[in-house]
């Protein structure tokens, strides 16, 4: 078969073209549009990133904490709360932490354990006698009791105990008994010495010799900062305006400043006013008097010398 009936029996193949329906010159193919695709604006740009920390609903526990911090910072905090704002340095924290992790008490692993050991020897014919190893004591109870009998060598009370009257009275029994104390940022910190959660306060009842120095050392940081510092007891806290309400004073003494100073330029204005008003006056009187006197012909000084000469002829 020759190449031309090929194409021609191709084109027969082929369906015929309606009418009507061919591509026209001018108009553009539309394109499709995807239902659900999101349309920000006219240029189709994606919204930009924004901060939604105001506009996110945070946990009423968070809220709380933090209205709670607001109102602390703007009401007035008497001295006996204030005091516990005033909390031991990061250093010195540091030294005093690794001094009481020392001293943490005995889990109950290590505790049954070494009443085993001496249970084992009672057994065998040994009298040998397990010491009570030396320990931070715990429990709001049990250190007011080791203060009052004056068996506490150092005394570290959370700076965040709730509620607060758990704890507000222990600095002041510190200072009578003449025990020396700390306040220390975190009842959860202090918590952690003992194996609990949290913990309200410690003490320290004795060292071993190996410790004694540092241990000194910290408590001369503690008797000054806590025990004889006067002004913590006597300060009180709070009373700090919001950055809103500080705007709005400024502005009010600025105004004020303002008006004070338009009140003086004014004075300064009236005063000079007057001044010139006072020296036309003046001025003015000077000259009816120059016109008097030309029109009389004397002036009023040779005037009043003839009257002393006549009042003297008379006499005589």
């Amino acid at each position: 078969m020759s190449s031309k009936s090929k194409q021609a029996r191709q084109k027969k193949n082929q369906p015929k073209k309606q009418k009507g329906k061919g591509k026209r010159k001018g108009k553009k193919k539309q394109k499709k549009v995807d239902k659900f695709a999101k349309v920000y604006s006219k240029q189709k740009k994606a919204v930009p990133v924004r901060d939604l920390y105001q506009v996110m609903r945070w946990p009423k526990y968070i809220k709380i904490q933090r209205q709670r911090k607001v109102l602390m910072k703007r009401l007035r905090v008497p001295p006996a709360i204030n005091q516990f704002t005033n909390t031991l340095e990061r250093n010195t924290a540091y030294q005093l932490f690794t001094l009481l992790s020392k001293y943490s008490p005995e889990t109950k692993k290590q505790k049954k354990t070494r009443l085993q050991k001496v249970a084992e020897s009672k057994v065998i014919g040994d009298n040998v006698k397990s010491k009570k190893p030396l320990t931070v004591k715990y429990g709001i109870n049990h250190v007011t009791s080791l203060v009052e009998r004056k068996k506490a060598k150092l005394v570290i009370i959370a700076h965040d105990v709730d509620p607060i009257e758990l704890v507000v009275w222990l600095p002041a029994l510190c200072r009578k008994m003449g025990v020396p104390y700390c306040i220390v940022k975190g009842k959860a910190r202090l918590g952690k010495v003992v194996h609990k959660k949290t913990a309200t306060a410690l003490v320290l009842t004795d060292v071993k010799q190996q410790d004694k120095n540092a241990f000194a050392k910290i408590i001369d940081i503690c008797m000054p900062k806590f025990n004889d510092n006067v002004e913590t007891r006597t300060k009180w806290g709070g009373g700090v305006l919001s950055s809103k309400a500080r705007k709005a004073i400024e502005k009010n003494l600025e105004s004020s400043q303002l008006s004070k100073k338009l009140m003086q330029e004014q004075k300064i204005r009236e005063r000079i006013i007057k001044e010139k008003l006072e020296q036309q006056r003046l001025e003015e009187e000077a000259q009816k008097k120059k016109e008097e006197e030309a029109k009389n012909g004397k002036p009023e000084a040779d005037k009043t010398e003839d009257k002393k000469n006549t009042k003297k002829e008379s006499k005589k």
